[in-house]
């Protein structure tokens, strides 16, 4: 049976979650804390792995108007007609559709709540937002949702694409942010709650 885009984000939060708890048993605190950082960048690439593998088996037939929408390279569409002109018996013409539209989405994150509500009209739905807030609770406001995700991956774009070292002006010594590793327990755990929640949604 092929595997679910929950599943897919569920062994990424997973392994978020043990790199989390094997970090306590690390004696170089300098270690443990990138462990911790990497848990959190971990947790977020589940929701963009979510996206991702939702957005790869959507059936054609059934098509969002955004996704209908999606630029393709041009390149990608000659290679598909040349191959269908020239191997007409066995190309797969759907097949290799869909692995030029798996090439595109992924140069695309759908990690912020922008990210996510361009990824959820690309599967369809509308007002992503107050959707899912309702699957979490009805008196869950999305704009309080929208925030949380948007200081988790600021958070996480601090470790990925700076390195997690505070800035300053005319720094004389390395200085890291602080690490707290309650805050990103309780963020891992939260994004699973969220994708929980996209996928209930997107059932």
């Amino acid at each position: 049976m092929t595997l679910s885009p929950l599943q897919a984000a569920q062994d990424v939060l997973d392994r978020a979650e043990a790199l989390l708890a094997a970090a306590d048993q690390v004696s170089v605190p300098l270690v443990s804390e990138d462990m911790c950082r990497f848990a959190l960048a971990q947790g977020v690439a589940a929701l963009d792995t979510y996206i991702h593998w939702a957005i790869a088996d959507v059936p054609f037939k059934q098509m969002p108007k955004a996704l209908a929408r999606l630029e393709v390279p041009f390149g990608d569409m000659v290679a598909l007609s040349d191959a269908v002109l020239k191997k007409r018996a066995t190309i797969r013409p759907g097949v290799r559709a869909r692995r030029a539209l798996e090439r595109v989405i992924l140069t695309k994150t759908f990690q912020s709540s922008r990210g996510v509500e361009e990824g959820m009209l690309l599967l369809g739905v509308r007002n992503a937002f107050a959707k899912i807030s309702q699957e979490i609770s009805p008196h869950q406001q999305s704009a309080d949702l929208k925030a949380r995700l948007d200081r988790i991956v600021m958070r996480r774009n601090q470790v990925v694409h700076e390195g997690d070292l505070q800035r300053r002006s005319r720094p004389q010594v390395i200085n890291r942010e602080r690490v707290k590793v309650d805050s990103i327990r309780a963020d891992i755990a939260w994004l699973r709650t969220l994708i929980m929640a996209i996928d209930k949604v997107l059932a």
